[in-house]
């Protein structure tokens, strides 16, 4: 049993200036948890923090740098960078620190979501053009990560911003369409769509919760209050977590409890399931 590296409440975890991405590690009981502003990752166990990279701006001037974050069995990470039209990439940051963004992913897409899939080996992320209308031109992509080969799973989206893969389905949260969408797989094919939500505040993040539900943050920028729900993948139920006076961007889960970026207010938010 590892020992116990994160505290068992639900208090919330102090973070950097504005925590986005954000990935519970079950092989070590840890947080990995980006920071949009300065790119930095950090890795947070009990009161201790250390940052282990930072993911380079690429020549972009903003404060919303990094999106989603996964880490796979081998402690190595990958995180996305938003890129905003010019510089969206995948960051694969290995336990060394050793920095290197996936070569054959076009930059001109904004990217936000990502998930990964030991089986496979493989990244799948979200993606999406932006102009003077908003977002158009959503895709879901996967990556092999054995040959950093890209692929494009499915088409049809307008503004596809968390993913989540769920044994042989995929959940996509599309901000503009305020849907959340399953989407099953055979054989790396899209052959089966459904919506598991609609007509909600702009869905954002999404992480599996076990083998048959997922995690999803959401925000109504009318009223500002975000809020945590789960949609079981049969569309037949939803339950409301949580809801406050915070905007949500990452959401990841140790299985008994969701832990929720809050953006721009330094913390992670922690809600019993």
């Amino acid at each position: 049993m590892h020992p116990v590296a994160l505290p068992l409440d639900d208090s919330p975890i102090p973070a950097r200036d504005d925590p986005s991405g954000v990935v519970y590690d079950a092989s070590a009981n840890v947080l990995f948890v980006a920071d949009g502003y300065s790119g930095a990752i950090v890795r947070i166990a009990g009161e201790r923090q250390q940052r282990i990279a930072t993911i380079p701006a690429a020549g972009i001037v903003t404060g919303n740098r990094v999106g989603g974050l996964v880490v796979t069995r081998h402690g190595t990470l990958y995180a996305v960078r938003v890129g905003h039209g010019r510089a969206g990439a995948i960051v694969r940051v290995r336990p060394d620190g050793e920095m290197a963004a996936l070569e054959k992913l076009p930059s001109r897409f904004w990217r936000y979501g990502i998930a990964y899939d030991a089986d496979e080996h493989a990244i799948y992320t979200t993606q999406f053009m932006s102009g003077k209308r908003g977002a158009f031109d959503g895709s879901i992509v996967v990556v092999d990560l054995a040959s950093g080969v890209p692929s494009t799973v499915l088409d049809g989206f307008l503004k596809p911003m968390g993913i989540a893969k769920v044994g042989a389905s995929l959940v996509i949260a599309d901000a503009r369409q305020r849907a959340v969408f399953r989407v099953d797989l055979v054989s790396g094919r899209a052959v089966f769509r459904i919506q598991l939500a609609g007509d909600i505040d702009a869905p954002d993040s999404v992480c599996a919760c076990g083998d048959d539900s997922v995690l999803v943050t959401t925000y109504d920028e009318e009223t500002r209050l975000g809020a945590v729900r789960r949609l079981w993948l049969d569309g037949r139920r939803s339950a409301l977590i949580a809801r406050g006076p915070w905007e949500p961007r990452g959401i990841t889960t140790d299985g008994e409890r969701a832990f929720v970026a809050a953006h721009r207010a330094g913390r992670v938010l922690v809600f019993v399931l």
